[in-house]
């Protein structure tokens, strides 16, 4: 059902878009990917590079030529499911110092139920810099929530803000950031991403948030590390794992070329946006969406990075 009505999500949005946002497309183009006119429907669907993957969506970017050179399924929405977290992490760093210490309270009621989590809990004391970790190591929902409630009251300069208030006002806050950065087809509706049809975004914004994450250095640490011992400000000790299987050195999907970034899954579909590199400089950024077992997206991955791997060797 959700699938059927991908194309009609999008349009709406783009109506909207049309009316309040008629220079959207300019400042995306300013902000990041400036190679491209169309922001909806890509005109340049014909891969350069002949990669078969799973994942009914994907795109793969070239960092050096400043273009996508693989595309598939762009004419659909994304469901990002946690890789939203990168766009959360990117804003919440641009209105907080990531030394500014957060408590956990009450805004973790809102964590679903099934979600990942990092075992923050209320009364918690963590910094934003930690938080970060936690949501792009063990995908923590938790931490999504907490985080995104200290902007909000940040942004509403009110520390005694109500924690549904408090994440509303990020709400509001991350898609005016969105905006501003230049992703004209993304709606955010939960920090954590855990969220149905109105929570979207295109394979094309997901590629802007990606490099802008990549570009990020505390994202960039984070995004790139297998696990991590912890100490919260406020003493609990923690041990998080990441999800991307491609930094796990004992997984068959280990790739010592990947460089981050963040897992998805929502539905029963499966995300993941990567970046990986070589010795010679060349730079790419990669994203898998919508696949139907959790492992595709590792899979898909690996044949990515492979291919590549033999247009080095050859």
């Amino acid at each position: 059902m959700r699938k059927k009505r991908n194309i009609a999500f999008l349009c709406a949005f783009i109506i909207i878009l049309t009316v309040i946002l008629p220079s959207c497309g300019d400042s995306r183009a300013d902000a990041v990917l400036h190679e491209k006119d169309s922001v909806y429907a890509i005109a340049y669907s014909e891969s350069l590079y002949k990669i078969n993957i799973k994942s009914p969506q994907g795109f793969i970017y070239d960092v050096q030529s400043d273009e996508f050179v693989f595309t598939k399924g762009e004419e659909k929405v994304v469901y990002p499911g946690s890789t939203t977290k990168l766009l959360t992490a990117l804003f919440a760093l641009s209105v907080l110092p990531a030394d500014t210490v957060v408590t956990a309270g009450e805004e973790l009621d809102f964590v679903k139920s099934g979600s990942s989590v990092a075992y923050v809990k209320k009364g918690h004391k963590l910094t934003v810099e930690m938080l970060v970790q936690a949501m792009l190591l063990p995908s923590g929902n938790d931490a999504a929530y907490a985080l995104s409630a200290a902007v909000g009251r940040a942004l509403k300069e009110n520390d005694e803000l109500g924690a549904h208030e408090a994440v509303e006002a990020f709400i509001n806050g991350v898609n005016d950031y969105a905006r501003k950065i230049g992703l004209c087809g993304t709606n955010i509706t939960a920090p954590d991403g855990y969220a149905e049809e109105e929570h979207f975004t295109t394979t094309e914004d997901m590629a802007i948030i990606a490099k802008l994450a990549s570009e990020n250095e505390i994202i960039s640490r984070y995004a790139s590390m297998a696990e991590a011992n912890v100490v919260y400000a406020s003493g609990q000790t923690n041990t998080w794992v990441n999800t991307n299987l491609l930094l796990a050195p004992n997984s068959k999907y280990y790739s010592p070329r990947a460089t981050g970034l963040k897992t998805g899954s929502i539905s029963g579909e499966y995300s993941l946006v990567f970046s990986f590199s070589f010795e010679d400089g060349r730079e790419y950024i990669a994203g898998v969406f919508g696949g139907d077992a959790k492992n595709t997206r590792f899979s898909d991955a690996c044949a990515i990075i492979d291919y590549f791997e033999d247009l080095v060797a050859a």
